[in-house]
């Protein structure tokens, strides 16, 4: 039997008592260059014989470190075709994305980080996701959470295995992870933001552990990474639920009657894995916000938006969600002509629909959809109106039956004449929350420009 070093013997242990990987997988690793991905690549690479499964990598590029980032993308490259791996390179601009979503820019990478490893382990049709979180990551996950807040889902840190990801250097420490690189001549890149205080990990490594070890107990991190193992194994006996979710386009749902005849505990656990099918995760997710779902549950009707643009909806005995909001007038036939630019209050439909050029110095909230449009390819007067049999859009270059884009995007039929559709005399130019039509887009030669915002009105 081969003889492996100690820190790779256990990681074997693991990888069997918690079936993280089983023969045949095959199992991609978020390969960043740093210290934590080179020892999780390099101890897979000796385990792959014992295990069976294939390997391959996957960088993903930030683009927030200029020449720095350019290196580490470099270091996996290479460190990849030294070793004959297969290895996928992806960049993406996660400031864009951090504006777009209205989140910090640590929590925008992260969730940009797990959106393009789904991608790729889909792509190369991959059965696992090896993450490098190691028992020093757990202890500033579980107390990052009790700073934002938490129930017992952030009290027992990050699982082993979720689905497809695993994390087979969880009960390891960064300690033992140098002394295997230094044993055994590994080089890696240094990420120089892990020093930047304004990310609250780097804050919780740097200030607050130390200040936790020196003060009150100096083996905190292995009295924090306990109460974490000990809540996943109490949590363990608990037989998980199976809730009745589908989706259909990007419209997510689940039957009220699911919600309400059960135990207020299990009603926050069905509304949590609705909540992470849409978003993700349940980030930034407080105790208000399940109330402001519970309370629309037990009503039977309401809506409610929660962080990062996602919509909850209760209609016809269902409870819907989608990424982006989504406004619904009251009433099921109406057209408005509108002012614009200028103010359109319409109180019949429940609307507020206001104008302005693109250089006038108007503000409008955050939380106000909004469009830009190319005045000069409209046909005035503007109205607003709701979906009209045999209505057409430009999606792609291609034109299609509103009716068929509606369908690929799970939009319910009894829903479909209340959503506000901006117009001009000939065509659609704007469905909030939706679609901005190609025929009214902006381009780099367009001279006059409107923005329009539309928002409910409340009585």
């Amino acid at each position: 039997m081969k003889k492996y070093p100690y820190l790779v013997k256990s990681v074997s242990r693991l990888i069997q008592e918690q079936e993280l990987i089983i023969s045949g997988d095959r199992v991609l690793v978020a390969f960043s260059g740093g210290p934590d991905s080179t020892a999780l690549s390099d101890i897979l690479e000796q385990l792959r014989e014992e295990f069976k499964f294939q390997l391959a990598l996957f960088h993903l590029n930030h683009g927030l470190r200029g020449q720095e980032a350019l290196r580490d993308q470099n270091f996996c490259i290479e460190w990849a075709k030294k070793r004959n791996l297969k290895i996928f390179v992806e960049q993406h601009d996660i400031r864009a994305y951090k504006k777009e979503l209205s989140i910090s820019l640590e929590e925008a990478a992260r969730k940009v980080r797990y959106q393009k490893l789904k991608e790729v382990a889909e792509l190369w049709k991959a059965d696992k996701i090896a993450l490098g979180h190691h028992r020093n990551d757990q202890v500033e996950t579980i107390l990052m959470n009790i700073i934002r807040g938490t129930g017992l889902d952030g009290l027992r840190g990050m699982p082993f295995r979720n689905g497809k990801f695993i994390r087979p250097l969880l009960k390891t420490t960064l300690d033992e992870i140098r002394h295997y690189l230094k044993e055994h001549n590994l080089t890696y890149v240094v990420d120089s933001t892990n020093l930047d205080k304004s990310f609250l990990r780097n804050r919780i490594r740097h200030g607050l552990i130390p200040l936790l070890k020196q003060d009150y107990n100096a083996k905190i991190e292995d009295v924090i990474f306990r109460m974490g193992l000990n809540i996943q194994e109490s949590l363990s006996t608990y037989p998980e639920e199976k809730w009745p979710i589908e989706k259909k386009g990007q419209l997510y749902y689940l039957p009220l009657s699911s919600l309400v005849e059960t135990s207020d505990y299990k009603r926050r656990r069905g509304l949590i894995e609705l909540i992470k099918q849409v978003k993700g995760d349940t980030y930034h997710i407080t105790r208000a916000h399940f109330k402001a779902l519970e309370y629309i549950v037990k009503k039977g009707k309401g809506q409610t938006i929660l962080p990062e643009k996602i919509s909850f909806w209760v209609d016809d005995g269902f409870i819907y969600a989608r990424r982006g909001e989504l406004l619904l007038g009251y009433i099921p036939t109406w057209s408005y002509d509108l002012k614009m630019p200028g103010s359109n209050q319409l109180e019949n439909i429940g609307l507020i629909i206001e104008s302005f050029y693109k250089n006038s110095t108007v503000q409008f909230g955050l939380k106000t959809l909004w469009c830009e449009i190319d005045l000069n390819k409209c046909e005035f007067p503007l109205l607003v109106r709701n979906y009209l049999n045999g209505d057409r859009v430009v999606v792609n270059g291609k034109e299609k039956k509103l009716k068929t884009f509606f369908h690929s995007q799970g939009i319910p039929e009894n829903w479909r004449r209340k959503i506000p559709i901006l117009c001009d005399q000939k065509k659609i130019l704007w469905i909030p929350g939706i679609l901005l039509d190609e025929r009214a887009q902006v381009q780099e030669n367009s001279k006059s420009i409107l923005i329009v915002t539309m928002r409910a009105y409340k009585r």
